[in-house]
């Protein structure tokens, strides 16, 4: 296979860069237009894509990946103007009249390169390619080599509504990513494990290019011991994320930690919502499956290792599913739930981004707190079912997460005023809304001044400054002078030299000279 020919794909980019189209508004919107009907008009095609990929049905892709999309482009569509205007600042009085203020540009060339991941492979290959367009930057998209077919669909589509220095698509494995990662980029945005991650960013760091990591980790979700009433209710709402994408979800429930006095009701109702959703035979169901058969034999190998301990006399149990409900070459993993685990099992040490779903039991809150911290300090999503305010913000507090929910989790991707990112361990960086324009692009601070004699202040401002008068006023103005609020451009030189003219004339501006020259 012949290598990559990464500077055959830079070189378009940077003609777009030098064009300096891709500071206007028109380009930007031009571009997410194209976007828009490249999605719109090929929504059955991506459709068919994902379910040969992933076995996914139509609806599921729709509400959890392609509905996101189409919002997300609606939302810049309808606020990049004013996002794109720049933000007068105050200034210092001492270089009064100045005026200052911050513009938010495309980063530096060539452009950015978002590495897609395989569990939700449209969503999250298209929803950072809108931040980076809006922020005016041309893209390279590399998806998934794990989902076949909807990457060839993007190498396919992207030509046909893209000009080629805007969006460029590249297909393959590490090979292409390591070839990529040689070159430097206004932004690289990754989405995938920790181990990759690691990677990464090492890769990146030779370059200087700066890094958006969304990694997931272990979620926990607490089940406390004032749980609202309606278990039902609570266990359809995590077994919903649960086995949503068939557990490969980066914010879903990875395993709670049941309160003892709840244990007995929420085993009962999570067992019975999976036969609610997914019937007495998932196999046959909507559930999505997994993307290989290398990750379903990682699946199955977790439910073995915990069902050898139940044989050995650890009080480990599987409520539902089992390994012997699997089918490796279908790459079916049945729902299977496992009520304590134990701790030093992989399935409690990794991710486990399946339908497998750990239970541990705790006494305290304390207790609770001390089980996450031990398996892991930073997760993605924290969950808490509690009908306490407190107790809630009791676990915000003292466990770090890129995000959090009270009676709910897993839906943050779909709230548009949210952004979505990690902290620590669980990732770097967040995007989503506008948060996306914040880190496709660069704030830029920009300051006119003009250079008239009349604007020196006898040259203040200048050596010497000696130690009488002048010294003492310099550093007084500098130190205790308050900032000048933004004045618009359209103000006459009439008008500012009056305005500051009645300042420097005022009595209060007089006793302060008084005072100073004591």
């Amino acid at each position: 296979m012949a290598s990559l020919d990464v500077q055959s794909l830079i070189d378009p980019m940077v003609e777009v860069h030098k064009s300096g189209e891709n500071l206007t508004l028109d380009w930007r919107l031009k571009q997410l237009q194209s976007l828009m009907r490249m999605v719109t008009e090929n929504e059955q095609e991506f459709g068919k894509a994902i379910f040969k990929d992933l076995q996914k049905e139509f609806t599921e892709f729709c509400y959890s990946e392609l509905i996101i999309v189409i919002k997300e482009i609606k939302q810049f569509q309808r606020e990049l103007r004013g996002w794109m205007k720049p933000t007068q600042v105050s200034s210092m009085f001492v270089l009064a009249p100045c005026f200052c203020e911050v513009r938010q540009v495309p980063l530096s060339q060539p452009g950015c390169l978002i590495i897609g991941a395989f569990n939700y492979p449209f969503l999250l290959s298209l929803l950072p390619l809108i931040g980076s367009l809006g922020g005016g930057n041309p893209c390279i998209l590399k998806p998934s080599e794990l989902c076949p077919t909807i990457s060839s669909l993007f190498a396919k589509l992207i030509p046909q509504y893209f000009d080629k220095g805007v969006v460029q698509v590249v297909e393959g494995g590490p090979n292409e990513i390591n070839a990529l990662m040689k070159e430097h980029w206004g932004m690289c945005l990754f989405t995938g494990s920790q181990r990759v991650g690691k990677i990464i960013q090492q890769a990146a760091a030779k370059t200087l290019t700066p890094t958006i990591l969304e990694l997931g980790g272990k979620c926990p979700t607490v089940i406390a011991e004032d749980c609202p009433d309606a278990m039902d209710v609570v266990c359809n709402r995590i077994i919903s994320i649960k086995l949503m994408n068939c557990g490969q979800t980066c914010v879903s429930h990875d395993y709670i930690l049941c309160h003892e006095s709840k244990l007995s009701s929420f085993c009962n109702e999570a067992v019975i919502a999976i036969d609610r959703m997914y019937g007495s035979n998932p196999k046959t169901s909507e559930l999505t499956r997994i993307v290989t058969r290398k990750h379903t034999q990682r699946l199955i190998e977790l439910i073995e290792q915990v069902e050898r301990t139940t044989r050995t006399g650890e009080k480990s149990s599987i409520l539902c599913g089992g390994s012997k409900s699997c089918v490796l070459d279908e790459k079916y993993v049945a729902p299977t739930i496992v009520v304590n685990p134990p701790m030093d099992s992989t399935m409690m040490k990794d991710e486990i981004f399946g339908p497998i779903l750990p239970i541990l039991v705790y006494k305290t809150d304390e207790e609770a707190l001390s089980i996450i911290e031990s398996v892991n300090t930073n997760p993605l999503a924290l969950c808490v079912f509690t009908k306490s305010k407190s107790r809630y913000e009791k676990f915000m507090a003292a466990c770090p997460s890129g995000m959090a929910a009270r009676n709910d989790g897993g839906v943050f991707m779909g709230i548009s005023g949210f952004a979505f990112g990690g902290l620590g361990t669980s990732g770097i960086g967040s995007y989503k809304g506008k948060q996306s324009f914040e880190v496709f692009t660069h704030k830029k601070s920009s300051m006119y001044h003009p250079c008239q004699p009349a604007f020196e202040f006898g040259g203040l401002r200048y050596h010497p400054h000696g130690n009488g008068f002048k010294s003492k006023f310099l550093l007084f103005a500098v130190k205790y002078l308050p900032s000048i609020p933004p004045i618009d451009r359209v103000l006459t030189l009439g008008t500012t030299v009056a305005a500051a003219t009645a300042i420097l004339t005022s009595h209060a501006f007089q006793s302060t000279l008084t005072i100073v020259s004591a």
